[in-house]
C-alpha cells in the first residue's frame, strides 16, 4: 500500500512537472527564455543602404554637409531582442537624471535609482533612445561619429576646444593620447569634458584626495553607480598605476577608450551606451560577420541614458565652433531587424497641441516663470510640451511632471505647470525636413565626395553672395530669402532651424542653399542678434575708441560703407540709421 502511496505521489509529481514545463514554453514570453545564440552583422556605405524610414532625414544631413558620409550597421538583431528585459531593458541598465522638469512617463515604475538623482528610466523610454531614427538631427547625429580613427584634427583646433579650460596645459598630452590610441582628440576632450565637467580642476585628476594622493583619473572610469564615486574612480586609478596626468591621459585613452571600447567594436558614443555590436570592429570589406551573443548587452560604459545625445551635443559644438562642421566625417548608424515602421516616439503624459523642444544644445531651453523672467529648469532636447498660447518669441506651455515616487501604489506623483519657452525652440510634433534624396548622392559613400555644383542663388537689392557669406541690409528677414530660395536652411547662431519663421536674419546665422553653406552678414547688426540698434553703434564705437573686442564677422558688419575699416563713418551711419535719417544699402 505504502508503495503504490509514493508511486502515485512520484507520477502526480511528474504531472505537475510537466504541466509547468508546456505553461513555461508556451505562455511565457520569448524575452525571458533567452537570447539568440549569434548575431550576424555587417557594414554598407551610402544613404541607400539604409532603410526608407532613415534615408529621408540622412538625405536632410548630406543636403547640409556634403562631405559627412553614412555607413549603415547592420547589427542582426530583432528589434523586439533588443528591446527586452533580457537584453536593454534590464532593471537600472538605463537610469536618467530626474531634473525638476521631467516627465513621469520617462521613469520606471519599480521607482529604483543607481546615482544620485538618477532612476531607473522606463521601457518605453529606453525605446525612444535605442531608435537611431530618434537621433538623425545635425547635432545628436554626433553620437554615431565614427571615433575610431585619429587622424585629422590639427592641434590648433584642439586648442581652441580647451581654451580656458583646466585641459589647456594638457594639449600636448591630448595629441600624443589621440596618435598612440588611435582616437579623435576631440574624443578625448568630449569624453572627460562628460564625465569631468569643465570648470575648475575636477577632484579626480588634482592629485591632492586625502588618501589618494598622486592618483589621477580623466575619464572617471571605475565610477560605477552608488555612492562615493570618487573614491572608486581614484581606486580604479591606483590599481591602473595613474600616478601622473600625462600618464593617466593617455594611458586611459589607450586601455579605456581605444582598446577597452573601440577596439572592441564600440566605435561610437551610441555603441558605448549600447553593446550592440560583437567583440571586434567590423568594416565594410569583412562581410558577414557573426558573433556569439554572449559579446553583447553587457559591456556599456554608462548607464546615464542621455548620455550618447549629451556628448553628441558635446561634440557638434567643438566641430561646429572650430570650423570643422563641413569636414569629411563619418557616421555609423545601426539598424535592427524588423523594426517599427516609423520612430518610436517619445513618451509623454500630456495630450493637446503638442510640440517639442528642437534645440541643438544637450540640455535644452529654460523652462521660465513668465516671458523672460525666472528660470524653473531645463527641459531637455525632444521633449514634449503643450502648447497653450503662442505670444511672439515666447511661448506659453503646459508640462506634467514627476514629483515623488508613492512605493505603496509603485507609481510616480506628478503635478501640471505652466510656464515660458523661447518660441524658435519649439516644434510642431510630426513636423517633417524637407525631401532631398534627389538632390543628393544616395550611394556609397566612396563615390558621394564629389564636389557640388555651385548653386544658382536668387538675389535681390536687399541680399546678395560674396563668397562664403550672405550680406544683407538692415531689413532682411528669412521670409525674404526663402520667397526667392524656397528649398533654403536658415539657422540662427545656436544652430536652430528657423527657416519657417519671420525672423529676422542676424549676422553669424548661415543660409544652406543646394547643399552650399553662407554665413550671413546684415549690415549694422554688430552684436548678431538680427537687428540694428543703439547696442550696435555703442560696440563700434567702444571698439574704436578702446580696442574691445570684435570678431572678424562682426567688423564686416560694422562696416557699413564697405571701405574695409571700422571708424566713425560707420557709427554715424548706424547712428543715422537707427534714427530714421539714412539708409544702409548693399
Amino acid at each position: 500500500m505504502k508503495n503504490k502511496v509514493i508511486r502515485s505521489f512520484v507520477v502526480s509529481t511528474l504531472i505537475l512537472i510537466i504541466i509547468v514545463s508546456l505553461i513555461h514554453m508556451f505562455f511565457i514570453p520569448n524575452e525571458v527564455q533567452g537570447l539568440s545564440s549569434t548575431y550576424t552583422q555587417n557594414v554598407k556605405s551610402g544613404i541607400s543602404a539604409f532603410p526608407e524610414s532613415y534615408q529621408i532625414q540622412l538625405a536632410y544631413l548630406k543636403y547640409l554637409h556634403p562631405n559627412w558620409e553614412f555607413k549603415a550597421y547592420n547589427t542582426g538583431i530583432d528589434w523586439s531582442e533588443v528591446t527586452s528585459s533580457a537584453a536593454e531593458n534590464k532593471c537600472l541598465a538605463n537610469t536618467i537624471y530626474k531634473n525638476y522638469t521631467l516627465d513621469p512617463s520617462v521613469l520606471c515604475v519599480c521607482g529604483q535609482s543607481g546615482d544620485v538623482g538618477y532612476y531607473c528610466a522606463s521601457a518605453k523610454t529606453v525605446n525612444y533612445y535605442l531608435d537611431p531614427r530618434n537621433f538623425l538631427g545635425e547635432a545628436m547625429v554626433f553620437q554615431f561619429l565614427d571615433l575610431s580613427n585619429g587622424s585629422g584634427v590639427s592641434r590648433q583646433v584642439v586648442e581652441s576646444a580647451v581654451s580656458g579650460t583646466y585641459l589647456s596645459s594638457y594639449v600636448d598630452t591630448i595629441m600624443t593620447a589621440s596618435e598612440q590610441s588611435g582616437v579623435s582628440p576631440l574624443q578625448i576632450v568630449a569624453t572627460i569634458f562628460q564625465e569631468l565637467g569643465k570648470t575648475g580642476v575636477p577632484n579626480a585628476i588634482s592629485g591632492k584626495v586625502t588618501g589618494y594622493n598622486g592618483l589621477y583619473n580623466f575619464y572617471n572610469y571605475g565610477a560605477t553607480d552608488g555612492g562615493d564615486t570618487l573614491s572608486k574612480a581614484l581606486e580604479t586609478a591606483r590599481s591602473m598605476g595613474w600616478t601622473t596626468p600625462q600618464f593617466a591621459l593617455i594611458d586611459g585613452a589607450k586601455r579605456v577608450l581605444a582598446n577597452g571600447y573601440i577596439s572592441a567594436g564600440q566605435t561610437t558614443k551610441y555603441f558605448y551606451k549600447f553593446d550592440v555590436v560583437g567583440n571586434k570592429i567590423v568594416t565594410e570589406s569583412s562581410g558577414n560577420v557573426s558573433f556569439s551573443s554572449g559579446y553583447f548587452y553587457n559591456h556599456q560604459y554608462m548607464t546615464n541614458l542621455r548620455d550618447p545625445s549629451s556628448q553628441a551635443g558635446s561634440l557638434y559644438d567643438i566641430y561646429a565652433e572650430n570650423g570643422i562642421l563641413n569636414s569629411k566625417l563619418t557616421f555609423t548608424i545601426p539598424v535592427y531587424n524588423n523594426m517599427p515602421s516609423s520612430a518610436i516616439t517619445a513618451p509623454t503624459s500630456l495630450s493637446g497641441d503638442l510640440y517639442y523642444i528642437n534645440s541643438l544644445k544637450k540640455y535644452g531651453v529654460q523652462f521660465r516663470q513668465t516671458a523672460g523672467g525666472t528660470s524653473l529648469g531645463n527641459i531637455y532636447k525632444d521633449t514634449r510640451v503643450q502648447l497653450l498660447s503662442n505670444e511672439g518669441s515666447w511661448s506659453r506651455v503646459k508640462i506634467i511632471r514627476a514629483t515623488g515616487y508613492d512605493s505603496a501604489s509603485k507609481r510616480w506623483n506628478s503635478t501640471e505647470q505652466i510656464g515660458y519657452v523661447s518660441t524658435e525652440y519649439l516644434t510642431k510634433v510630426g513636423t517633417a525636413v524637407p525631401d532631398y534624396r534627389s538632390k543628393v548622392n544616395m550611394g556609397a559613400a566612396s563615390s558621394s565626395t564629389t564636389t557640388p555644383t555651385t548653386p544658382a542663388v536668387t538675389q535681390t537689392s536687399e541680399f546678395k553672395i560674396d563668397g562664403t557669406y550672405i550680406k544683407t541690409t538692415p531689413t532682411v528677414k528669412v521670409s525674404d530669402i526663402k520667397s526667392k530660395n524656397p528649398n533654403a536652411v536658415i539657422k540662427n547662431a545656436s544652430g536652430t532651424d528657423i527657416s519657417t519663421t519671420t525672423n529676422p536674419i542676424g549676422t553669424g546665422y548661415t543660409v544652406t542653399i543646394d547643399g552650399k553653406t553662407y554665413t550671413a552678414v546684415k549690415y549694422g547688426d554688430v552684436n548678431g542678434d538680427g537687428n540694428v540698434k543703439a547696442t550696435d553703434y555703442v560696440l563700434i564705437k567702444n571698439y574704436i575708441m578702446n580696442g574691445s573686442a570684435l570678431g572678424d564677422i562682426y567688423k564686416l558688419a560694422a562696416d557699413t560703407n564697405k571701405d574695409g575699416n571700422v571708424k566713425a563713418t560707420d557709427y554715424v551711419q548706424i547712428k543715422n540709421y537707427i534714427m530714421g535719417t539714412s539708409i544702409i544699402s548693399l
